[in-house]
């Protein structure tokens, strides 16, 4: 007894020191708990994924062959150690012949898959929003804007950027361990089963180069509220509140002004002017790989419907108003039927409003200035000062605002996701013998060679 009430006196002596070496301790119990948990985690999905890599092959086909495409650089440069640590092995595991091809600079991920030489069954992501729409804007400039053929390679989408909201999307992770997310991830590309994803295809109408269009799977934002996103990086000795920071050091951004002249189309789940439109844009932009599809039977999806004998004759009726907002923002929904919806916020607010603004963004809860919401399937943005040097994002990428035209491409890739999340009539894998047959049509037509 006299020991613990010298123990007690002691540690009421010398508090400060007790409490300090008390948080040290818990932190590293925490730690060393956490490290063990993540152990015996991996070690469990590595036993369940090695059961897919034991499965034999019979001797007329090949180990399935996938190209990793790595943004080392994303999610503070961790991208590379968290694929390498927890996405790599149970690929490997599962029997994949893995092609990893780094970025090295901006634009990256869009160059090599669009000089992409060598065969592959799938193409996997390694990273976030951004590199995700540089490999899609590169696969759909490949093939000329043809989405008929994104079927026969799949995208896999492993989440380590800093920004995932798409892979979150198509995940719906259940709680937020990042080592969690990124072997659901993994664990969705090695049970093979996609379906489709709507993009927005985005041309700039003054450039010289109409094909070398962007594509989007999120978002496009401009104004005030991007320009804010984009200086959080700067008020970093804040932590995690530098997001709150930048709105609280940010008022000079409340003077910014959207001023364009907008015009869309109202939203259509397809029809007989949707569907010329995408032949003719087709026909235009690649004569020889559209007739490719006449003579080999590539596999068409389930309950496919032929949009050529379907009217509807609002599809063609456009509207035009102009808008002088502090922010705009066009997101990608993928309902039933997939639309653009326009956000476009007040042309003035408070500063007060704009921290309290930052505040809810901060806390991941719904935004409470008053908004006006369109929905579209093609919008025409007309900036009405060119000369003003102004950025957009698109993806969480920085593009220079220019005239654009935005238009919305259902089905137009197919990403893996969890086949518990997927109705299994729309679903493809590719155990189906033709399928696999096409895509080897595929890689042969696009330009995918074969290296032993």
């Amino acid at each position: 007894m006299a020991k613990v009430l010298g123990v007690l006196k002691t540690i009421r002596n010398n508090w400060k020191k007790s409490l300090f070496f008390s948080a040290v301790f818990s932190y590293g119990v925490n730690y060393v708990n956490g490290k063990y948990e993540t152990h015996m985690f991996m070690s469990e999905c590595c036993r369940t994924v090695s059961l897919y890599g034991n499965e034999p092959l019979s001797i007329d086909k090949k180990p399935k062959r996938v190209t990793v495409i790595l943004n080392p650089a994303a999610n503070k440069r961790n991208a590379k150690s968290d694929f390498e640590k927890y996405c790599a092995p149970l690929l490997h595991l599962a029997g994949y012949s893995v092609t990893v091809l780094t970025t090295e600079r901006e634009g990256g991920a869009r160059s090599l898959v669009e000089n992409l030489i060598s065969e592959t069954d799938a193409l996997i992501v390694a990273g976030g929003d951004g590199t995700l729409s540089e490999v899609v804007t590169g696969l759909l400039r490949r093939l000329k804007g043809d989405t008929s053929h994104t079927e026969h390679l799949p995208i896999g989408i492993l989440p380590l950027g800093r920004t995932n909201n798409i892979a979150r999307r198509l995940l719906q992770p259940q709680d937020d361990n990042q080592v969690h997310f990124l072997t659901n991830a993994t664990m969705a590309i090695i049970k093979e089963v996609n379906s489709p994803y709507p993009v927005v295809k985005i041309e700039n109408l003054k450039s010289q180069n109409p094909e070398k269009c962007v594509y989007a799977l999120n978002n496009i934002e401009w104004g005030a509220m991007r320009e804010v996103k984009v200086a959080r990086d700067q008020y970093w000795y804040f932590g995690k509140f530098r997001d709150l920071a930048a709105f609280v050091f940010g008022n000079s951004w409340l003077n910014y002004t959207v001023d364009a002249e907008l015009e869309y189309s109202p939203p259509c789940s397809g029809c007989s002017n949707c569907y010329k439109k995408q032949i003719d844009s087709i026909n235009k932009s690649s004569s020889f790989f559209s007739w490719i599809s006449k003579i080999f039977s590539f596999k068409k999806n389930p309950g496919y419907i032929d949009y050529s004998k379907i009217v509807n004759p609002e599809c063609s009726n456009y509207s035009k108003m102009p808008i002088k907002t502090l922010n705009v923002n066009i997101n990608l929904d993928i309902g039933q039927t997939p639309v653009l919806k326009i956000n476009v916020g007040p042309q003035h607010i408070s500063y007060a409003d704009f921290i309290k603004e930052g505040y809810t963004k901060f806390t991941n809860k719904p935004s409470e200035i008053q908004n006006s919401f369109i929905e579209a399937k093609e919008i025409t943005l007309m900036p009405q000062n060119e000369e003003e040097d102004k950025w957009l994002s698109i993806d969480n990428e920085d593009y220079e605002v220019k005239p654009m035209k935005l238009t919305l491409l259902p089905n137009a890739v197919y990403l893996f996701k969890p086949d518990n999340l997927i109705n299994q009539n729309q679903a493809q894998t590719k155990t189906d013998p033709g399928s696999n047959m096409s895509s080897e049509k595929f890689n042969k037509y696009v330009g995918l060679k074969q290296f032993i």
